[in-house]
């Protein structure tokens, strides 16, 4: 008996996309590739009802079964689909990816996003930074992904600013890409001895010394949950306040 498609997927094919069959999840959910004519590819999802999905799907026990976004979308082993499942479900390490997108409830009586973003800049002092430059000199925090190649010139191009001493750094090391996550040794390294010595072995020559321990584990916790108070969604992002005191948040390289 052949199967109905759904649909969108006739819709997504009225728009000159090429649509196929890729798999199924369960019973229910079914996943499809998505081509266009430039040869460009997605991957969606449909539910028996005929309801698309992008994104993450998980299964009861929180393992990650299909990411329409991810690279790759599909784990086979299942230690990897429980290390990038969802954590509250899984007891895995918590990240950026693993966790929830947690928002505060925007009520009538609730708090401004200015206000938001005054309580996050208070509140930056309580991550785990590498500091250098001149204290007097005008400070900006850097959230940065050690394996980000854009972190990495972000880093050269202050290089004279803060030899100068025109520019007081604090860099906050955070694991947003997915090899930082796959490999937190190395941004729990930067935690545990922050120096600059440390972030320019780093840098320049990508040596450090992974570490594991539960202090470099709760520093990261608390670096991703100010990086995710910003809510950007990339590196490096820079925090900092202007000549009038408001907070500004910029993402991406910046010459400052």
């Amino acid at each position: 008996m052949a199967v109905t498609e759904p649909s969108v997927v006739h819709s997504l094919r009225k728009r000159d996309l090429d649509v196929t069959a890729a798999g199924r999840i369960g019973h229910d959910l079914r996943f499809w590739l998505v081509r266009t004519s430039a040869g460009r590819e997605a991957l969606v999802a449909t539910t028996a009802e005929g309801y698309l999905i992008r994104g993450k799907i998980y299964a009861p026990d929180g393992t990650l079964r299909l990411d329409t976004e991810g690279d790759p979308p599909l784990y086979l082993r299942a230690e990897d689909r429980r290390r990038h499942g969802l954590s509250l479900l899984t007891d895995a390490p918590l990240t950026a990816e693993t966790d929830l997108q947690w928002r505060s409830p925007q009520s009538q009586g609730g708090l401004k996003p200015s206000v938001v973003s005054r309580a996050v800049w208070d509140h930056l002092g309580q991550a785990t930074v590498i500091e250098e430059g001149e204290a007097g000199a005008p400070l900006v925090y850097i959230f940065i992904d050690p394996y980000c190649q854009y972190c990495h010139q972000q880093w050269s191009i202050l290089r004279e600013k803060v030899r100068q001493g025109r520019l007081h750094v604090r860099w906050v090391p955070v694991a947003v890409l997915s090899r930082s996550q796959g490999d937190l040794g190395v941004v729990q390294g930067l935690l545990d001895d922050p120096r600059p010595v440390t972030l320019a072995a780093w840098m320049r020559h990508q040596r450090i010394r992974s570490h594991d321990s539960e202090a470099a584990k709760r520093a990261l916790g608390l670096n991703m949950a100010l990086f995710q108070a910003l809510r950007v969604s990339s590196v490096p992002a820079l925090v900092y306040k202007d000549r009038t005191g408001q907070q500004v948040t910029k993402v991406g390289l910046n010459p400052f």
